[in-house]
């Protein structure tokens, strides 16, 4: 009978520590280690982007360095795209663009107008992106009121760019006859002119833009001063920056652009120490290989740029990074589940 008791005494023991262990884990927000891989698909952007190799290099560099993940890229329909798959489940990490993440997250804009989604994190954004209108030469087109009723591509179908073009010609009264295509479709309708033009987001020089450039002698379209201050209140997430003169062959002059920042998305499944582990990989240990992959963007300031970009609440992980290497963040940028270290 005594032997029968110490043992029960010994099971219950063995069983109070095992659940105050996984209580503890839980309550910390360690990483969820079932020593089983998990196997994940990343939405990328379109392959003919500029961008999608980097995003390709970041699933290598997950895989390498954080080896409890198995990520596979996918080529996607572009941000708004990635952002609704997300939403809905179908993805759990995602290229993300940081206008649509500021108006799924809020509810605005039209794609998810009435329709607010918060769990999502930002891990890092990555590059700036300009919104690129470009024309064909032979058009004698100079300013964006030219294109009212004129036929012409706003951006892939379903790429945020689309959007923000949308909106932004909305508020200044301009209505081109759109020619609404993937991005092939458009660079093929610019080539045969049967477009006057079409949008392209990406950091410049951009392979797209300079492929339509060789095919069809093309311009960027400069944006008035007073015309960007009423784009920028009609799209509160959107910034704006300058392509530079001799950026592409041909065009010599500044061209005032919309702009916005390219990052990576994740679910609410990822805890405090995935993201912990991503964001110090990606810019530490596995910073060589995004920036052997993606050579235009190796030296931004990815920390810095994620502060300045970021107008939703970033992964918990980040934000632990970002403290522990002495970044300020803003309290709107920490999220509830963050615990401070």
């Amino acid at each position: 009978m005594k032997k029968l008791m110490s043992l029960l005494g010994v099971c219950l023991c063995a069983t109070s520590l095992l659940c105050a262990n996984g209580t503890s884990e839980a309550a910390g927000g360690a990483a969820k280690d079932t020593g089983k891989k998990q196997y994940l698909t990343m939405a990328a952007v379109a392959s003919s982007s500029g961008l999608f190799p980097y995003v390709v290099s970041i699933g290598k560099v997950i895989s390498t360095y954080v080896p409890r993940y198995s990520i596979t890229v996918s080529e996607s329909g572009g941000n708004v795209d990635n952002t609704k798959r997300l939403r809905n489940g179908e993805v759990k990490i995602a290229n993300c663009m940081s206008n649509v993440d500021y108006e799924s997250y809020t509810g605005t804009g039209k794609s998810f107008a009435g329709k607010p989604f918060q769990d999502f994190r930002v891990l890092w954004y990555y590059e700036q992106s300009p919104i690129q209108i470009l024309v064909g030469k032979d058009t004698g087109i100079k300013s964006i009121y030219d294109l009212d009723g004129k036929p012409f591509n706003p951006g892939g179908t379903g790429t945020a760019a689309s959007v923000v073009i949308h909106t932004a010609f909305d508020a200044l009264g301009i209505h081109p006859d759109y020619f609404e295509a993937g991005q092939a479709d458009a660079a093929d309708a610019y080539a045969n002119r049967q477009i006057v033009g079409t949008v392209k987001t990406g950091p410049f020089p951009d392979s797209y833009v300079m492929q339509c450039n060789a095919n069809r002698a093309a311009d960027i379209i400069n944006i008035a001063p007073e015309d960007m201050a009423k784009i920028l209140k009609a799209v509160p997430s959107a910034k704006q920056s300058v392509v530079p003169s001799g950026a592409y062959q041909g065009i010599d002059h500044d061209a005032t652009c919309i702009t916005m920042f390219q990052g990576i998305q994740c679910d609410m499944s990822f805890s405090q120490q995935d993201g912990y582990e991503m964001f110090d990989a990606m810019w530490n240990a596995g910073k060589n290989i995004w920036q052997s992959a993606y050579p235009v963007g190796k030296d931004n300031d990815v920390p810095n740029m994620t502060l300045a970009a970021a107008g939703t609440p970033l992964q918990a992980g980040t934000v632990q990074w970002l403290v522990e290497h002495g970044y300020d963040v803003p309290a709107e940028l920490i999220p509830a589940e963050y615990v401070a270290k």
